[in-house]
């Protein structure tokens, strides 16, 4: 299981080339041996209102949030979100350079115990 939530700041998207983000995230997760590709599952949604730091209408925010199930060692997630944070900032890298823009990835591990699933995915 490895389901990523990429969630953005309004008007985010008008620099930073959302639909290659989250192809990239994707991708990352899926091709890195680390999780099993038919489990990675990556959407985006902005938010429909939105401040960030100062409240200028220029500031942006993209935040990634990776879900993944128990079972790895704390490298192997600090890996894991190193790729996603890689892959994401490469597509974002523009915007960053450009300034009054943010870009933060969090893993979180879900429990077992508080979760339903049922899949026919391939």
């Amino acid at each position: 299981m490895s389901h990523i939530v990429i969630e953005y700041s309004e008007g985010a998207g008008r620099r930073i080339d959302m639909p290659a983000l989250v192809k990239a995230i994707h991708r990352s997760v899926r091709d890195s041996g680390a999780v099993k590709p038919n489990a990675v599952r990556t959407f985006a949604r902005e938010a429909t209102h939105s401040l960030v730091a100062d409240e200028h209408p220029a500031n942006q925010f993209v935040q990634i949030i990776l879900r993944i199930a128990p079972g790895r060692s704390a490298a192997e997630k600090r890996a894991i979100l190193q790729t996603v944070y890689d892959a994401a900032g490469g597509v974002a890298r523009p915007a960053l350079d450009e300034g009054r823009c943010a870009l933060r990835a969090d893993l979180i591990q879900s429990d077992p115990d508080f979760a339903i699933h049922e899949t026919t995915l391939p």
